[in-house]
């Protein structure tokens, strides 16, 4: 009997041993957008936070690319074992209403984790075109109807400029590309005339001439573009689209993991060096549980099928 108990006692010890505290190594922070623009600025943020309260480093990598479903898959086919993240947007909850195949299923492989931050998403204007107003804009298309080109980064942005031309009645072509930075960068280059995306990536050109913000597109001013306009005050309300970041883990991630992690973001969320430089990407801070950011996605993914149908708008 005493040598059974001293066995199991060895056992307990070598278990305990082994059962590491969390993190034990370091975790990857998949960011779903290309170098440049909100995501990939916020991402590393929360990087760079995040390493410093968990004492292990998170290491943010970028896996840009089809409107966010690169990083997604690649998070889906993780372990849910704590050590792969991943930082989306918008995409996340509009491309089952834009691509008829997506390669996991949006409401039941990923764990949400946190929200992060929101922002009104802005129309954007190469210099070029003389476009300062949606006046402009319209007038435009009735000179060029071939000027009508958009710089479409990521699903939820092609979505926004789709429901501008519904709102304007101009046939505007949506042209993809990786990654905010390099579609608001072809704007200020006038490769490309026009764009929909967050106020995060046009700042850098502000007051460089390269580019005209011409509108937010939200029911009210944002006060990080105090001097910019609405859609609704030029004569668009029903045009109201936000950009919202949150962080995701794999399907099945144990239940103590996913409130540690999100206390753990909660926490980092609320120190304010953290929230100045998320501020500074011209977004407002979103303090949430994982079950409020799983409400929120349950409710945008057919909101925003039913939007798109009613659009005319067809998967591909």
């Amino acid at each position: 009997m005493i040598l059974r108990c001293v066995a199991v006692a060895a056992l307990a010890c070598a278990m305990a041993a082994h059962a590491q505290p969390y993190p034990a190594k370091p975790i990857r922070l998949l960011i779903a957008a290309s170098p440049g623009g909100g995501t990939d600025g916020i991402g590393r943020v929360m990087a760079e936070a995040l390493s410093a309260a968990f004492k292990q480093p998170v290491v943010a990598e970028n896996r840009g690319g089809a409107s966010g479903m690169i990083a997604s898959d690649v998070l889906v086919k993780s372990p849910p074992d704590g050590y792969t993240i991943m930082i989306t947007q918008n995409a996340h909850v509009t491309n089952p209403a834009l691509f008829k195949k997506l390669p996991y299923d949006t409401l039941k492989d990923f764990t949400p984790i946190a929200p992060l931050a929101t922002s009104p998403l802005v129309l954007i204007a190469a210099t070029g075109t003389g476009v300062k107003s949606v006046r402009d804009l319209v007038d435009l298309s009735k000179r060029k109807p071939e000027a009508m080109s958009f710089a479409a980064a990521e699903s939820s942005t092609r979505l926004a400029i789709e429901q501008l031309g519904e709102a304007t009645g101009i046939a505007l072509t949506s042209l993809i590309y990786k990654g905010t930075g390099p579609a608001v960068a072809d704007v200020a280059g006038g490769h490309v005339n026009f764009s929909v995306t967050t106020i995060a990536s046009v700042l850098p050109f502000r007051g460089t001439g390269k580019l005209n913000i011409v509108a937010v597109m939200a029911g009210e001013r944002t006060p990080f573009l105090p001097d910019v306009p609405t859609l609704a005050e030029q004569g668009l309300p029903r045009v109201d689209v936000k950009g919202w970041w949150g962080i995701f883990a794999p399907p099945n991630l144990p239940p103590a993991l996913v409130e540690q992690l999100n206390g753990a973001i909660r926490s980092v969320l609320n120190t304010p060096p953290v929230r100045q430089r998320i501020q500074n990407f011209s977004a407002d801070i979103w303090l949430g549980s994982p079950q409020e950011l799983d409400a929120f996605i349950r409710s945008e993914v057919p909101a925003i099928q039913a939007l798109a149908k009613k659009a005319g708008i067809e998967p591909e």
